[in-house]
């Protein structure tokens, strides 16, 4: 276990890592210019977790919400959100889930679920049910047609994490679509998704 740790964090997933962390910033600051109401912060974690292991991905989504907190604090609790989507994008590249757009998308229902349970709870607990953005607004019409709070933000969660985490996934798919064999299999789990091995 402490082996296969330490081999995850190979020289290539290293470099992977700034990578995903500036993809996830550029869709952040894309989605508050142009008000939409996705977050695309986690494209770069997802897709370091589908090539480089959950474990990259984990360290990834940390340090993508500390940058993110700097701006914006309401983005340091839900590093734990991040996190929790790195493993579970890993975890679900190792069992096949994103080598067909089907499979892809099941495991966007999945990270949704993930992040829902994970942030839910901090939304709660620490910003009492509201943090500004497109899900407080949600939020607040669930409680005026008098749901308790915290089905409300459960609701108002996945409302929004669906659609986030399923375009989420699908930009992740293609572009890993797009990768050359040779840069994927030094990856570990890049010979998954090589064009030769799918041929086979």
């Amino acid at each position: 276990m402490k082996r296969n740790f330490k081999d995850d964090f190979s020289l290539m997933a290293m470099l992977l890592i700034p990578i995903g962390v500036a993809i996830n910033i550029v869709g952040f600051q894309l989605t508050n210019v142009l008000r939409l109401p996705i977050f695309l912060d986690t494209i770069g974690t997802i897709l370091v977790g589908v090539i480089a292991g959950p474990w990259v991905a984990l360290l990834a989504g940390l340090i993508t919400n500390l940058i993110n907190a700097i701006f914006n604090p309401t983005y340091l609790p839900y590093a734990l959100t991040s996190m929790a989507i790195g493993v579970g994008a890993g975890l679900l590249s190792k069992y096949g889930f994103f080598k067909s757009v089907p499979k892809t998308i099941i495991s966007g229902i999945i990270i949704t679920l993930i992040a829902v349970v994970v942030s839910a709870p901090i939304t709660v607990l620490v910003f009492g049910g509201a943090t500004g953005n497109t899900s407080s607004l949600i939020t607040a019409t669930f409680l005026a047609s008098g749901q308790q709070l915290w089905t409300a933000v459960f609701s108002s969660s996945f409302i929004v994490e669906i659609a986030d985490k399923v375009v989420s996934v699908l930009i992740v798919f293609f572009i890993v679509k797009g990768m050359s064999d040779r840069y994927l299999s030094k990856l570990k789990y890049g010979h998954l998704y090589m064009k030769r091995r799918s041929r086979q």
